[in-house]
């Protein structure tokens, strides 16, 4: 398998990756939206909700290497030509596909840990 066809896999894994947390995102922000009469309210729910989407991503991470290639987004993404050999597919799908799961799941960890200090922040009595 060539670096570009490497390169493709890890460049779809990330298209699919980023579009289902697009979707948690934008969930939390409605979340926060809703609340947004507290900021302090505010920041602490979106900075669960990140903590909630790490989580599953770490969730994902673990269960990749057993997830069958043929059920994920990623070998659907593929064209035909440029699906990687059946032995092949199942060991270099699951890795990226971890290693996609565990950088989506350090972003929302620091938006998690930046919007829960901003919660604490906004909490200190006093402030102007």
């Amino acid at each position: 398998m060539s670096n570009d066809s490497h390169r493709r896999l890890r460049l779809l894994a990330e298209i699919s990756t980023a579009r289902g947390c697009g979707f948690a995102g934008l969930a939390t922000l409605c979340l926060m939206i809703g609340l947004s009469a507290n900021l302090a309210a505010t920041l602490k729910a979106g900075g669960y909700s990140a903590l909630l989407v790490m989580s599953v991503l770490l969730l994902m991470a673990q269960r990749a290497p057993s997830k069958p290639f043929r059920r994920t987004e990623v070998w659907l993404m593929l064209d035909e030509a440029e699906r990687p050999p059946e032995p092949l597919a199942q060991r270099m799908l699951a890795a990226v596909r971890r290693a996609v799961f565990l950088r989506f799941a350090c972003y929302h960890a620091f938006a998690a840990a930046l919007l829960l200090a901003g919660s604490f922040a906004a909490s200190i009595p006093g402030r102007v």
